[in-house]
């Protein structure tokens, strides 16, 4: 909820650390729901959990709307936020679970389509509630955050299938849910990792809002069209671009492609002030964002079993939003720090993230053995056909 953050700067003067401090504290929560919600997928069903998570988006955002209409005290909505992102987030593992218990060969698609319709509201909605805060009120924006899950709601109920999920065991075939550091250390380090390249690509919702209403003046209606602009291009080139990720011959080196692409959308950012050139970094950015999704859910897919499949998608989920919520304290940080010259908190972020590639980098072939040490023999990202020579 960018604009959120937006309303709370710019229209209730709360301070940028304030804001980063109260969104970690709505992330860290989140990360609990994710892996709450992963094993609630594996134990309840996917389709139950979907709607628990639904229905609490509706009643949050309902009661977000009405707290900002009436002005209610500062304080209350900061408290409030938290609570209520660890309720709805726990839907999330659900739907990835459903598509990662495809048959590997529709991974690839089923992944990207479903990151590509996330998106497509993403680009949707932000433009709409751009046009909202400008036209009416900040209140309205969250009044259509609370109609959306209504209609999602109701086709959860009509199409998809109760009870939970089963099929054959593709891929590495793990029966086990926990992850422990003797078995597991690389899975756990390339987990980490995922929630650092996670905290730079969260840059471009909360941080990039900010930075730009701040320093610039930014209108809500440019900002919703940055935010349009960042679905769309995910729309358009996630599908084309997932054929690449197939084929690299390590799982995990798109993900360094990622850091690359993001790394340099903050030194852009840096040199940055009109509303063209920051629709410019949003195209990168994104493009580090399509780098970073599909290739991370991938490999928890592939490690997991048909009775995990949940539980590693919960994973992945606690992950990019224990990532994503970092972003915002550490941005809004930065840039306060530096306020005299806000441009090196990009810098600091772009060093950050070219770390973060070189730690990709360096997990790549230890990630690769445990994958094959598992017997997986599909074709796929870095599969044993034809790859094994390069270990």
């Amino acid at each position: 909820m960018p604009f959120l953050a937006v309303y709370l700067s710019a229209v209730r003067g709360v301070s940028l650390t304030t804001i980063g401090a109260v969104y970690l504290v709505a992330g860290l929560l989140s990360l609990g729901s994710q892996l709450l919600g992963g094993r609630l997928t594996d134990s309840l069903g996917p389709k139950r959990v979907m709607l628990i998570g639904f229905v609490f988006s509706i009643a949050s955002a309902l009661v977000l709307s009405y707290l900002i209409g009436v002005s209610a005290d500062t304080a209350f909505i900061l408290l409030t936020y938290p609570v209520f992102n660890f309720l709805r987030g726990l839907s999330n593992p659900a739907s990835f679970a459903i598509v990662a218990n495809s048959e590997i060969r529709n991974l690839k698609t089923g992944l990207s389509l479903l990151s590509i319709a996330g998106n497509l509201g993403f680009a949707i909605g932000p433009a709409l509630g751009g046009v909202l805060a400008q036209t009416f009120s900040y209140s309205s924006v969250f009044l259509l955050s609370a109609a959306l899950p209504v209609i999602t709601s109701l086709l959860t109920v009509q199409y998809v299938a109760g009870g939970r999920l089963a099929g054959y065991e593709e891929g590495a075939g793990r029966r086990t849910a926990a992850l422990s550091w003797r078995k597991d250390r690389n899975l756990l380090i390339f987990l980490f990792l995922v929630m650092g390249g996670y905290l730079a690509i969260g840059y471009e919702i909360v941080p990039i809002s900010v930075y730009v209403q701040r320093f610039f003046s930014f209108s809500s209606e440019q900002i919703g069209y940055l935010f349009a602009t960042n679905g769309l291009v995910i729309v358009l080139l996630q599908l084309p671009l997932s054929s690449l990720f197939f084929r690299a011959k390590r799982l995990a080196y798109p993900l360094v492609g990622a850091c690359l692409l993001a790394g340099l959308s903050f030194i852009l950012a840096g040199v940055s002030s009109t509303f063209l050139e920051f629709e410019g970094v949003m195209v990168v950015l994104t493009l580090g964002e399509i780098f970073m999704t599909v290739p991370s859910q991938t490999v928890f897919t592939m490690f997991s079993g048909v009775r995990t499949r949940g539980t590693f998608q919960g994973y992945v989920a606690a992950a990019s939003l224990g990532g994503r919520s970092f972003s915002p304290l550490v941005g809004l940080w930065t840039f306060q720090v530096f306020s005299a010259l806000p441009s090196l908190g990009w810098y600091t972020a772009a060093v950050f993230t070219a770390l973060l590639g070189v730690g990709f980098y360096v997990i790549a072939a230890p990630l690769q053995r445990d994958f094959h040490g598992l017997g997986n023999q599909f074709d796929g990202p870095g599969s044993a056909e034809g790859n094994s020579s390069s270990l």
